[in-house]
């Protein structure tokens, strides 16, 4: 059995969704203590059960420990099943945080899957959807993956209520996948989406964004009324390069002004781009799994935050694989992860 501390290194519920995957993907047993123990609330939230009950569902796995707030889970996986699948977290936790930890197993199914996962589309704390589908879903097909999500619904914080759907294909054989410059800008934009809120906010948004931006000139700006059912609003920074897009989100919340949430996301863009290392922080994060399972590769990053060298502890428990952190000296680092 592998043992995992989930009070290491940032301490948050990413510990856990990565082992989920590495576990089952393995078929090694493992358990997880101290499961979220830097969290202000510990344990086992919603969405960390659904991504659990996901996981042993796909994998025709056991669970001990499998209920909100624990603090300890044994898992025992079993054979990976292709499906037709749904999860529901019944709140707004993550829909997107889930599809990441269920996809690594999909695409190594037998057969053909479809998922519908409904929770939190467009939540703090999380990965959009729109970055979902722009971001990192294109990264994952040029690894060999052959995946599309549709977003069904929106669903904000606190209502939540939002739905995807995902269609994989079984990786019939996974490629390197290598980063190592933007390539020549495509495009920029500048959005904001709501449900139940004054037009305005979202207008201000992109306004005190624009004004924030050191280099505003060539963005377009759209401001969008969405379905959803409760309010929210999130406001992204959307740049499309030759190699890789990148998007910066901001959630509207009740204690954050509409200029708070546009400077926020200005702040990420002007960072990103003085640095020119074409993969942000959050992506950094999120490839290294799937990179690990498939044919490896590299990339040209910012310097990485506890969660990347989290994740590849985490890694390295379930597998025989090397991972190396390069500082270039000037701000960037160069991550690889050899099979």
């Amino acid at each position: 059995m592998i043992e995992i501390d989930g009070s290491c290194g940032e301490g948050g519920g990413q510990i856990l969704r990565s082992s989920l995957s590495l576990s089952a993907l393995t078929g090694r047993e493992m358990r997880v203590t101290n499961i979220r123990a830097k969290r202000r609330k510990p344990g086992l939230m919603r969405q960390h059960l659904t991504c659990v009950k996901a996981v042993a569902e796909i994998s025709g796995g056991s669970t001990c420990g499998a209920e909100i707030s624990s603090q300890e889970l044994v898992f025992s996986p079993g054979k990976l099943r292709a499906g037709d699948y749904r999860f529901a977290v019944g709140s707004a936790g993550s829909a997107v945080l889930i599809a990441q930890t269920v996809l690594p197993l999909l695409l190594h199914a037998e057969a053909a899957s479809r998922v519908v996962i409904e929770g939190g589309t467009h939540a703090a704390n999380a990965p959009v959807f729109d970055y979902f589908e722009r971001v990192y879903l294109p990264c994952l097909r040029r690894m060999g993956a052959e995946v599309t999500a549709v977003l069904d619904r929106v669903g904000f914080y606190p209502a939540g209520g939002g739905k995807i759907e995902l269609s994989v294909i079984p990786v019939r054989e996974w490629k390197p996948l290598v980063i190592d410059e933007t390539g020549v800008p495509k495009a920029a934009r500048l959005v904001s989406i709501s449900h139940g809120i004054d037009a305005k906010i979202r207008d201000d948004e992109l306004a005190f964004c624009l004004a924030a931006l050191d280099r505003p000139d060539g963005f377009e700006t759209e401001s969008r009324e969405v379905d959803s059912p409760g309010p929210g609003n999130v406001m992204f920074a959307e740049l499309e390069f030759e190699h890789i897009t990148e998007l910066f989100s901001v959630c509207g919340d009740f204690d954050l002004s509409r200029k708070a949430v546009g400077e926020r996301v200005a702040g990420m863009v002007n960072r990103y781009r003085a640095l020119s290392a074409p993969v942000w922080r959050f992506l950094a994060d999120q490839l290294l799994l799937p990179m690990a399972i498939g044919a490896g590769g590299a990339y040209l990053t910012c310097p990485p935050g506890r969660h990347t060298q989290t994740n590849i502890e985490v890694i390295r428990k379930f597998l025989e694989i090397g991972i190396t952190v390069e500082n270039r000296q000037n701000g960037q680092y160069r991550i690889e992860v050899k099979q």
